[in-house]
């Protein structure tokens, strides 16, 4: 068997082994991803013991596990769709060998690309996909930056790549984690914290580029979408001590204030337009959600991104309602932009 398979790799031609090694390459860098993002949480832990017990901590384990497995249930239906399409479509019988079946579908399909047309280009799709762009280049990018400085976290770009390849409502709750278990550094009950320009400016210029996406054609809509992952990135690489806001520069605050009012009318839009798609005689609150509903199981691609989604906010709401009044996070939930405006937040002591 072993020797079939080195006779089958043998007789692959360049493209084909090229496509199977991005593929490998792309589940290898999941791994490293998870090995760093670990690594992080073990350093964070090792900063204070007593936190390890947290019952916060095990609930976000509880949510880690079960956002990876439910969205990547689905993400493997939706190979599994692609493939057996691509097939279906070039009339191929299984006489092959699977390795190289596999190899000549990687070839001509574009998983990434394909996932994205779908995703960006109907109304439906873009009313769930909008939502996840919003949480990473505007809400958890500042969040990221901010707690992950304060609290000494190590490799916080990977949990931000995490949350673009594999789900960012695992990567979220993998970074409560974090923060739940390690020690924070105090903070003053009338201290402002000042985000440094290298931030804030790759966020507005990110939520930019959310707001051209739905006008985006095949030749453009990639590119946008590729300069958000670098945008939300590159400021991670490199988090330095927060500062005391002087009186130059944007606060936290006004910030997450700014990112607000961003995200309104992107949302008031994006639902305007999916509303239009609804039956004209009936476009009530419970057809709205039931047509959400059904197109979240319509397409193999929908449904990794809606419960991708619903996860994210699972774990959003679990972090805002306990761990705000949690012992072991005292002043973290004031830079979380909760259902509260920023300017009913009051600043806590530690």
């Amino acid at each position: 068997m072993l020797q079939d398979l080195i006779a089958e790799v043998a007789a692959l031609s360049p493209q084909q082994l090229l496509s199977l090694g991005i593929c490998a390459s792309y589940f290898a860098l999941i791994l490293w991803l998870f090995t760093l993002v670990l690594d992080s949480i073990q350093i964070a832990s090792s900063q204070d013991k007593k936190r390890r017990k947290s019952s916060l901590i095990y609930l976000f384990w509880i949510v880690t596990v079960a956002s990876f497995v439910h969205t990547w249930f689905y993400m493997f239906q939706y190979m599994a769709w692609s493939f057996s399409s691509f097939e279906a479509k070039n009339g191929i019988v299984s006489s092959s060998g699977s390795l190289t079946r596999v190899a000549n579908w990687l070839c001509e399909t574009s998983l990434y690309k394909e996932a994205l047309r779908e995703i960006c280009f109907g109304q439906m799709s873009w009313w769930w996909g909008e939502q996840l762009w919003v949480f990473i280049v505007g809400i958890w990018e500042v969040f990221f930056y901010v707690e992950g400085s304060r609290h000494q976290i190590k490799h916080i770009w990977a949990f931000m790549l995490l949350s673009q390849i594999v789900a960012i409502s695992s990567a979220y709750s993998l970074f409560c984690i974090a923060l739940l278990s390690a020690k924070p550094r105090p903070l003053r009950k009338d201290w402002e914290v000042a985000v440094p320009a290298k931030l804030w400016i790759p966020v507005f210029l990110s939520m930019a580029a959310i707001q051209i996406s739905p006008f985006t054609d095949e030749k453009t809509f990639l590119p946008n979408r590729l300069i958000m992952h670098v945008l939300t990135v590159l400021p991670l690489l490199s988090v330095s001590p927060l500062e005391k806001t002087t009186t130059v520069g944007l606060t936290l605050v006004y910030c997450y204030l700014a990112i607000f009012l961003c995200y309104i009318p992107l949302r008031i839009r994006t639902t305007r337009d999916m509303s239009s798609v609804l039956p004209e005689d009936n476009q009530s609150l419970y057809v709205g959600l039931r047509n959400l509903w059904t197109h979240s199981h319509s397409h193999p691609v929908a449904s990794p991104i809606v419960w991708d989604v619903l996860w994210a906010w699972i774990s959003f709401e679990i972090w805002t309602l306990f761990a705000s009044t949690s012992h072991l996070s005292s002043g973290i939930e004031p830079y979380m932009l909760s259902p509260r405006m920023p300017w009913d937040l009051e600043t806590k002591d530690d």
